[in-house]
C-alpha cells in the first residue's frame, strides 16, 4: 500500500511540473507572438507532395466477387451494396455520445447491406466469413460490429465463405430473417 500511494504522490507531482511548464510557455509565447501568426497551422507530412502514394486496389476480394454475383442471383428485388461503412447505417441515438459511440464504429464496414428498392431501408447487413475470421483479434472485430448492428435493430446474416453456398441457399438463409 505504501508504494502505491508513493507511485501516486509521484504522479501528481510530474504531472504538476508538465503542467506547470506547459502554462509557462504558453503565456510566454502569448504575449511575444502576433494574432496573425497564431492561426497559422504547422505543415502535415506530405502536404508538400504534388503526388500522394496511392494506388488502385481491387474493391473485393475473389470470394467476395463470387458471393456478391450469388446474393445479385439470389436476392433480385433487392439493392445490395458491397463495403459499406457501418456509420452510413446506423447513428447513435443519445446525442451527447454520438462522437464516442461514431469512434467504436467509424473503421467497421459491413461486406453486402440488403436494400430495399426504396432505397432507404436496410433489410438485413450481410458479412462472408473467412478463416481470418478464426484469428482471436478479428474474432473481437466481429463481436463488436455484431453487437453494433444488433443494437440498432437490423439482421446481421453470416455464410461461411469456405462453404460457398449456392444462389438458393442464400436466397432461403436471407428470407429466413426477414
Amino acid at each position: 500500500m505504501g508504494t502505491q500511494l508513493a507511485a501516486t504522490y509521484i504522479l501528481i507531482a510530474c504531472a504538476a511540473v508538465i503542467a506547470a511548464f506547459l502554462l509557462s510557455g504558453r503565456c510566454s509565447t502569448r504575449n511575444q507572438t502576433p494574432p496573425a501568426a497564431t492561426s497559422a497551422r504547422a505543415p502535415v507530412r506530405g502536404d508538400d507532395l504534388a503526388v500522394w502514394p496511392f494506388e488502385p486496389m481491387p474493391f473485393m476480394t475473389d470470394s467476395e466477387v463470387r458471393f456478391f454475383a450469388l446474393l445479385q442471383e439470389a436476392m433480385p428485388d433487392h439493392l445490395i451494396f458491397a463495403q459499406v461503412q457501418l456509420s452510413r447505417l446506423i447513428t447513435c441515438n443519445d446525442p451527447q455520445e454520438t462522437a464516442f459511440w461514431f469512434n467504436r464504429i467509424c473503421r467497421m464496414s459491413a461486406d453486402y447491406v440488403l436494400v430495399d428498392r426504396d432505397a432507404q431501408t436496410v433489410i438485413a447487413v450481410i458479412e462472408l466469413d473467412d478463416w481470418t475470421h478464426e484469428k482471436p483479434e478479428r474474432k473481437r472485430a466481429d463481436q463488436k460490429k455484431t453487437k453494433a448492428i444488433e443494437s440498432a435493430g437490423l439482421p446481421l446474416i453470416r455464410f461461411d465463405g469456405r462453404r460457398m453456398p449456392n444462389a438458393q441457399q442464400v436466397r432461403h438463409e436471407v428470407l429466413r430473417y426477414l
